[in-house]
């Protein structure tokens, strides 16, 4: 490649356990039938990457060879209804393994060094705000970052109950060995999208239990009012357990993914939220902005180049605790160089 060529880039994404390059491991892109396992002592899951059109991409061919990965072409995700216009997807399915409060997680993005930003960066970052009303950022920082609520950020959750047989469970809690106990810990149910299937928003689990709580502390309480009452009426028993179901009928409808997120925007209401080791909980993160396959950044009445900025800094995600003292898992885009002379 002589001096006056520019320089070109392919792309390699990899993902695991943290945003240490020693845990990050490159990622089979659009290989629905086989999620990478990533596994840690605080988090177990699955993951699907989907990029449309990599596979017609510069240097795509050459890369997998470099990374040892297979050749795959588009996901059958990108065809199937609410894909058509969008150009990535990751997909997560996965358990905590310890309780945690719902706004002790979040997710973004975390630099190493200043970002070299082009100038509408501003505008950019107040209609993403617009979208996800959750977002706290600092892209002008020394180590600039951008991190959401994981609950009220991601464009699709589906939660729900992972039950394990109670024999099983009794005979591990009396006499399990150790690795009975890992075993029963690290339990997963089946990849949901082997052939690209979209996960449907469904949160009924968590708005359930909370309604169940609120409940029961409102039959509590109005139970005791009825039995001060009960001497003048004796009826009043059986309105009180008739509001009390009406509630918790009325607080259980199913939220859209728009409802959910707005709802969890809320830290008054992301706070009560407790993201619990016996729920798998599924995410997909999508969106129509980022092109891979080309290096641009699409937004209304822009279209970027994303390479004339670049720093060698590759873009991260993260799923971590707010403080930072544990991460549950990265994934990772890294522009690398390729020569030209090797591409037919």
């Amino acid at each position: 490649m002589s001096p006056s060529q520019p320089i070109r880039y392919r792309l390699r994404v990899s993902a695991g356990p943290s945003a240490d390059p020693k845990d990050l491991k490159p990622v089979t892109v659009n290989d629905d039938a086989n999620p990478m396992l990533i596994e840690s002592d605080e988090f177990i899951g699955q993951v699907v990457v989907r990029l449309r059109n990599l596979d017609k991409a510069y240097g795509y061919v050459q890369g997998l060879e470099e990374d040892g990965l297979k050749y795959m072409p588009d996901s059958p995700w990108f065809t199937k209804p609410g894909g058509n216009n969008n150009l990535s997807s990751v997909q997560i399915s996965g358990r905590f393994k310890r309780e945690w409060k719902g706004d002790q997680i979040v997710f973004g993005n975390q630099f190493e060094k200043p970002l070299r930003l082009p100038p509408f960066s501003s505008i950019a970052l107040k209609f993403i705000q617009f979208i996800d009303p959750g977002l706290k950022a600092n892209i002008y920082a020394d180590r600039p970052w951008a991190f959401s609520p994981l609950i009220a950020t991601m464009n699709t959750v589906n939660v729900s109950g992972w039950h394990i047989d109670e024999a099983t469970q009794r005979r591990v809690d009396h006499d399990g060995q150790d690795e009975d106990r890992e075993h029963l810990e690290n339990e997963l149910p089946p990849w949901p999208s082997p052939d690209g299937e979209h996960i449907v928003e469904d949160t009924t689990i968590l708005f359930n239990e909370h309604s169940k709580v609120e409940a029961h502390g409102k039959k509590r309480d109005d139970q005791e009012q009825a039995e001060q009452e009960e001497r003048d009426d004796d009826d009043k028993e059986e309105l009180v357990e008739t509001k009390s179901g009406k509630a918790l009928k009325e607080s259980t409808k199913k939220l859209s993914a728009s409802k959910r997120r707005s709802h969890f925007a809320k830290e008054v209401h992301l706070a009560k939220h407790r993201y619990r080791p016996d729920q798998v909980y599924g995410f997909d993160f999508f969106n129509p902005f980022l092109d891979f396959s080309n290096f641009t950044l699409k937004i209304p009445g822009f279209s970027v180049d994303i390479t004339k900025y670049w720093d060698g800094q590759p873009l991260t995600y993260i799923i971590k605790s707010q403080d930072s003292s544990v991460v549950f898992m990265a994934f990772q885009y890294e522009l690398i160089p390729i020569n030209d002379q090797t591409i037919e």
